[in-house]
């Protein structure tokens, strides 16, 4: 009963983004970047609207009624079964939003096989940028406040993971992307190794899931932005698609999008140059759907303003 109460309070709320009916509105376009296409990753939602088939369907319904192409879904433990994810993929299709499927593991945590196998039969259902994102780096992290980098032994555990999972993730028809988060964008060469040597290293099945904030506000060691413009460009071929996503100047990520401490315009017109054109905002989780609503709407009129 209090399952229910929740999923009406929240179909009551989507009224306001929604209206009466769930009708598709016009894409979102940016006027100097039109062909890249503005999503949203469902992290975003995840506290009002945790997994589950009825909740991504909302997801799909506000995306579909605010004119979103796209969508990244975000199942972190991949808890759906291939069988919802087929009638998510159908019930996406009708409403003619593309599905990107992720993940929330990284690579040397001892569950990232078990979630990966679950989440790679998932990704291939849906149609859109064909991907299956998940961390790069994971647990590792969290018990050494002062841990940067990944020692030599933690570089190649993880490119043999990353080269192995990629390899299958081919052969199952979808690009396996990684997100750099934690790890320092470049180590010292000898006992400490972040971003930059893991994707020197790992095979070409390997892509990359760039979080725009995560060189300033999540990196252990903050980035330099034109460190981070080099990196981007030097890889852009790895590329699959963003996460938009803000750093302040205080190195903390934002409630509604503002200008990145590397420029978001810098940002764009590398993707757009390169044709890399799935861009999903990512923005500090509420525990409300309509404040989670309200802040990626502001941060729509923010891009349009600017973009």
């Amino acid at each position: 009963m209090k399952k229910c109460l929740v999923l009406m309070g929240v179909l009551a709320l989507t009224t306001v983004f929604f209206g009466s009916s769930v009708l598709a509105a016009d894409m979102i376009v940016l006027k100097k970047y039109p062909a890249i296409k503005i999503g949203f990753t469902t992290q975003n939602f995840l506290q009002p609207l945790p997994v589950s088939l009825d909740n991504a369907k909302v997801m799909v319904d506000f995306a579909a009624a605010n004119g979103f192409p796209w969508i990244e879904y975000r199942d972190p433990s991949a808890k759906l079964t291939v069988k919802e994810c087929k009638e998510l993929a159908a019930y996406a299709k009708a409403r003619n939003v593309e599905v990107a499927y992720a993940v929330q593991i990284g690579l040397l945590d001892p569950a990232f096989w078990e979630i990966f196998s679950r989440g790679v039969a998932n990704a291939p259902v849906f149609e859109g940028p064909k991907t299956f994102r998940s961390l790069i780096a994971g647990g590792e992290f969290a018990p050494d406040p002062k841990k940067t980098g990944w020692s030599l032994g933690e570089l190649f555990k993880l490119v043999k993971t990353a080269n192995h999972a990629g390899n299958i993730a081919k052969s199952n028809g979808v690009q396996y992307v990684g997100e750099n988060s934690s790890e320092v964008l470049k180590g010292d060469g000898m006992t400490n190794f972040g971003t930059t040597e893991f994707f020197a290293n790992a095979n070409s099945n390997v892509g990359w899931q760039m979080d725009m904030a995560n060189f300033f506000s999540v990196c252990r060691v903050v980035a330099k932005p034109e460190d981070a413009k080099a990196f981007l460009e030097k890889h852009i071929g790895k590329l699959y698609y963003a996460h938009m996503k803000a750093s302040s100047a205080e190195h903390k990520s934002t409630d509604v999008l503002q200008e990145n401490e590397l420029a978001f315009e810098k940002i764009l017109d590398i993707m757009a140059k390169n044709k890399v054109n799935y861009i999903a905002i990512e923005l500090n989780q509420k525990p409300g759907f309509e404040e989670c609503a309200n802040n990626l709407m502001k941060s729509i009129d923010f891009l349009k303003k600017n973009y």
